[in-house]
Parts: structure tokens; sequence; C-alpha cells
């Protein structure tokens, strides 16, 4: 019972404090709050303040204890009091208590719109969260349902129950049923990414050892972003895996190389998930593609809401007619792109690329060289 009690003081004494106490802070104080007393009576026989090495490993064994790893440096440990270690001066460590963990909120006073920014949230994002913040988020997220039910008696019952309804992330095009995919490999990418620590798996049958970059979301698929540790050093070696595909994954001790620089973002933006038709053939060419457009089409408008490229320009030839400049890459999107336009769009430049459509399109006929076209 000492022993629980001393460990409950522990968290109780870093809860208190907004600054990261070290091993000898957190001996002091439970010294003097008497749950190590100077008659030598610990948590444990043989714990004596005069021994200060058996009275600190005795603190080590709890502060470990309570992370869930004997190493807390290099370890990830079954944590689930939201303790975290640094070092701090020489060879001491310095502790302290997540603080998504301690935060407090006046949920009475929540705001409408927050409560449903939290619903939203819980709808959308579940899924995709990391394990430990989910928990955090649920007592916002039942906060925030009781917020809206008491709105619920200031309109009408169908109102409310659009509320969490109106807004839905959907496919455009043909859409694709979603891999299932195991959360707690997701869970253990955002700790590795949390602690800057380096990644094992297993995947399609052979083992890695990576780097983690980021987490992408392509619905209906999830991909880690990284590279190989022995690509570390190569400037353009990143490595999209499918989340779905990855098994026996753990948190490495290695700390991972990810540079400040490093944008996800902007990573996405140049195309590096991209599928290039030609691997080796990553050039921008410059586009002009003519529409014939009838006049109940959307397109033209959709194109210029929705530019395929920061550079595009419509320009109107004629009262049907249309054409579209624009930079891009040889990519499988784009030809997929072009050849769903159907008949409504001519490639004028570059040559490259019209072969491209059409070396797909004798490609498609030929699968069907064997049936009877109909008069």
């Amino acid at each position: 019972m000492k022993t629980f009690l001393r460990r409950l003081a522990i968290l109780d004494y870093l809860r208190s404090s907004k600054v990261q106490k070290s091993t000898d802070d957190i001996l002091n104080h439970l010294i003097s709050s008497d749950y190590l007393d100077a008659a030598g009576k610990g948590g444990r026989s043989g714990d004596s303040v005069a021994d200060s090495a058996a009275v600190r490993r005795t603190i080590q064994r709890d502060l470990n204890f309570l992370y869930g790893a004997k190493d807390v440096l290099n370890e990830e440990g079954d944590n689930d009091f939201g303790l975290e270690a640094s070092r701090g001066t020489g060879k001491s460590l310095l502790w302290s208590l997540d603080p998504y963990s301690t935060l407090a909120y006046d949920f009475e006073k929540m705001p409408t719109y927050l409560a449903l920014s939290f619903a939203m949230t819980q709808k959308h994002l579940s899924d995709i969260m990391p394990k430990n913040t989910l928990a955090e988020m649920e007592r916002f997220f039942k906060n925030a349902d009781t917020k809206l039910q008491k709105e619920a008696s200031k309109v009408s019952p169908q109102q409310f129950g659009r509320l969490k309804e109106s807004v839905e992330f959907y496919q455009r095009g043909q859409r694709l049923q979603a891999a299932n995919y195991d959360i707690a490999v997701l869970d253990t990418i955002y700790r590795a990414i949390l602690k800057s620590k380096q990644l094992t798996f297993s995947y399609r049958g052979k083992s890695y050892r990576v780097h983690p970059f980021g987490v992408v979301i392509l619905l209906p698929k999830l991909y880690l972003v990284c590279k190989k540790h022995e690509d570390i050093e190569k400037p353009n070696e990143y490595r999209n895996f499918l989340i779905h595909k990855i098994s026996d994954i753990d948190v490495a001790t290695q700390a991972s190389r990810v540079p400040e620089s490093f944008n996800l973002k902007a990573y996405l933006d140049d195309g590096n998930m991209d599928v290039f038709i030609d691997p080796d053939d990553r050039a921008h060419y410059h586009l002009v593609l003519r529409f014939t457009i009838a006049e109940s089409s959307n397109l033209i408008a959709d194109l210029a809401e929705n530019p395929i490229s920061d550079d595009q320009q419509l320009k109107q030839i004629n009262e049907l007619q249309y054409e579209l400049t624009a930079k891009v890459k040889r990519t499988i999107q784009l030809k997929n792109w072009i050849m769903g336009l159907g008949r409504v769009a001519t490639i004028v430049s570059p040559s490259i690329i019209q072969q491209d459509i059409l070396a797909e399109l004798n490609a498609l006929m030929s699968n069907y060289s064997d049936y009877e076209t109909p008069l």
C-alpha cells in the first residue's frame, strides 16, 4: 500500500507542476511529505534516507514503473499515466506529465460552434487519431454532445439531427472501399513521430527500418511517408508505404533524422505521391489542351475554380471551344484525367503526352479486338 501511495504522490506532484522535475526534486518532495521518513521507513523494507543510493533506486524503480520501461530514454514504455522523461544535466533525468493529461476546461462555457467542431472531429477523425489523444478527447466529445443536446431544445429535432450529418468525406470518380488497417499500427507510427524515433516493421514479406516523415490520407488509402535507414543521406529517396500492409511494427530505440526544413504539404505539392508513366522522366511539360464544349457542360467553370496547376491559363477560342495551358508532369493521374474527359478534350501539345494517350487507347482497343463492332 505504501508503494502505491508513494507512486500516486509522484504523479500528483508532477501534475501540480508546470515545469519538469528532476529525480532529486521528486525524492525531496516525498521526504518532506512523509512518504519517505527520517526513520528510514519508505515504501520498501531497507529504504532509508541515510542510505541515499538505496532510496534513489527505489524512486527510480517507481518512475520506471509509472513510465512502463526501464530505459526511459530509449525504450517505448507502456505508459498509461502520461509520464514523460528527458535528459537533464549530466546523467540526470527530468520528469513531467503530458500537458494534455492535465488539461482542464469549463465545458459549461463551451460555445455551440466549438461543440459542433468536436462532434464533427469525432465523426470524421476518430479512426486516424493517436490512441492517447483519442482517449483524452473522449471527455470533450462527450461534453460537446451534451452541449448540442441542450441546443436541440432551441431548434427542431430535424435541424439538430442535421448538425453532425451535414459534412461528409467522399471520393470523386469510381468509389473504392477502404482497406481495413490495424489502428495499433497507425498509433505506433504517431508515437514514433512524436518521440522522433525510427520504426521497424514488415511489409509484403520484407523487413524495414525507416525514419518516419509523416502520414498522408489519400482516400481511401493511408500512407506512411518515410526514408529507409540506408537511404537517409540520399536527398530524394522517399518511400510511401500503405499502412494497411504494414505488420510487426515497433518503435526503435534509435532517433529518427527528419530535417527541420521538411514540409509534408510541400512534399505533396511537388508531386511526390504521383505515379509517373516513366519513372525516369519527372520533367515538366507545357500542356496545351483544347476543349469542345456542349452548352450544358460545367467543365470550364470547374477548371476555372479548380485549376490543375498554379500556372493554368484558360482561353476561349470561339463560342464552343476553349484552350487550357498548364505546366504538368507525365503521371498516371494526368493520363487518367485526360482520358476521363473523353471526346471533349484534344491534346494539342506536347507530342509525348499525345503518345501516352494514344498508347493507352490502342492497348484498350486491343482488349476488344475479338468483339464485333455493332452496325
